[in-house]
């Protein structure tokens, strides 16, 4: 499997038709706070593109990942639109240039990163219907979709009220137990576009290629790749788990593509593992390759959820990877060029095992050490389920 390549729309986009105002998310707002690019790709000619916009955590250090809308073209013309984005002015306007009526949405999850979207999207398309996933919530105060300015049509998964497009776009849900004293829930739907063969995920799997997104600036990139970046800096002056004292290589200028891809390294171990270790941040290339050209369950979603939920996330995953798919696309990082369902199983083979932990994460003890952290206090409060055996 290798990425697809870059392809970006032409576009006389200027700074005010990025414009997005988003302060949302106490503590950590999801960056851009003002203004959000938005480049579209076609994946299948005519029938399927996607358009990513940069997204990454309020803390100035640079480090970023992207955040995917798929839009798949309906037998009768229309459109139809997986997790959208923010709907900037040249988002709206990438969009309308592919012509046919903005007719469906889906909200596929319940994870606040795409949910604040698709408010704003349905003010911007007012016919589009929009469907969601099953137990959405807000902290501190579950509030209705409503007061988020979400109207929704249906609920993904109510075979009560089928969406009108289910002969062309199977579904599968995946609908865990509530966390977080009954606060927080982890709601997936996957899709199955049978026409195209393409499966549709959002957070539960990405696939870590060896370059980096489009979207994300290959400025960005170069200044993680080199030492002297603010990120490095305060690792080493805070001697962040003895960072200070290891020893890493010295990329000079001159090879900016070498800091290019030293830099993606190090933004996607930051991206899944959150404050992975400081050796693995400085010398990447190990952690990464554990990593790179296949799908792998993020970090954070399996120490925080899945481990929970090892048989239904297992079930879950199998009966997704029965479609016949062709390519799997997830909403975030980027898409190769073809998938199969086996390589979407592939990420899950540590659910059918008790205790063990994705293979993918070839330094576990080490890069999981921070989030276990927090996994274990969650715990102590009785916000997660307590691990029976510490990783």
């Amino acid at each position: 499997m290798t990425p697809l390549p870059a392809a970006r729309a032409p576009s006389s986009s200027s700074s005010s038709r990025r414009k997005y105002v988003n302060f949302t998310g106490f503590p950590f707002p999801l960056t851009p706070l003002l203004s959000r690019r938005t480049t579209r790709k076609t994946l299948i000619e005519h029938v399927a593109w996607s358009f990513e916009q940069e997204q990454g955590i309020g803390f100035g250090l640079g480090v970023t990942t992207n955040v995917r809308m798929t839009v798949i073209r309906l037998n009768d013309g229309s459109l139809w639109v997986h997790d959208p984005i923010a709907p900037t002015e040249e988002c709206v306007e990438l969009l309308r240039e592919l012509g046919g009526e903005v007719k469906y949405a889906v909200l596929s999850t319940t994870m606040y990163e795409h949910k604040i979207f698709a408010g704003p999207f349905q003010r911007a398309f007012k016919s589009c219907a929009l469907w969601v996933a099953p137990g959405q919530f807000s902290f501190p105060l579950d509030l209705p979709n409503q007061f988020f300015g979400i109207f929704p049509s249906g609920t993904l998964g109510d075979a009560r009220n089928p969406p009108p497009w289910e002969d062309e776009i199977e579904s599968e849900l995946l609908s865990l137990p509530a966390l977080g004293y009954g606060f927080y829930r982890y709601n997936e739907c996957a899709f199955f576009h049978k026409a195209s063969k393409s499966v549709l995920i959002t957070d539960a799997a990405v696939y870590v290629g060896d370059t980096a997104p489009d979207i994300i600036e290959e400025r960005d990139l170069e200044s993680l790749g080199s030492d002297e970046c603010l990120t490095i800096r305060l690792l080493k002056f805070g001697n962040y788990r003895g960072g200070r004292n290891i020893a890493s290589p010295q990329i000079p200028a001159s090879e900016r593509q070498a800091r290019i891809a030293n830099g993606w390294q190090r933004m996607a171990l930051f991206s899944l593992f959150i404050a992975p270790d400081a050796k693995n941040i400085l010398n990447p290339g190990t952690s990464f390759q554990g990593l790179a050209n296949k799908f792998i369950v993020s970090p954070i979603v399996f120490l925080v959820v899945f481990q929970f939920y090892r048989a239904e996330v297992a079930a879950w995953a199998r009966k997704v990877s029965e479609w016949d798919a062709e390519r799997v696309i997830a909403s975030h990082f980027p898409v190769p060029e073809s998938a199969s369902g086996k390589d979407f199983l592939a990420a899950f083979k540590w659910a059918d095992t008790p205790d063990g932990v994705p293979a993918e994460y070839v330094d576990a003890k080490n890069d999981l050490a921070s989030l276990n952290l927090v996994v274990r206090i969650l715990g102590a409060i009785n916000a997660v389920p307590k691990q029976e055996k510490q990783i």
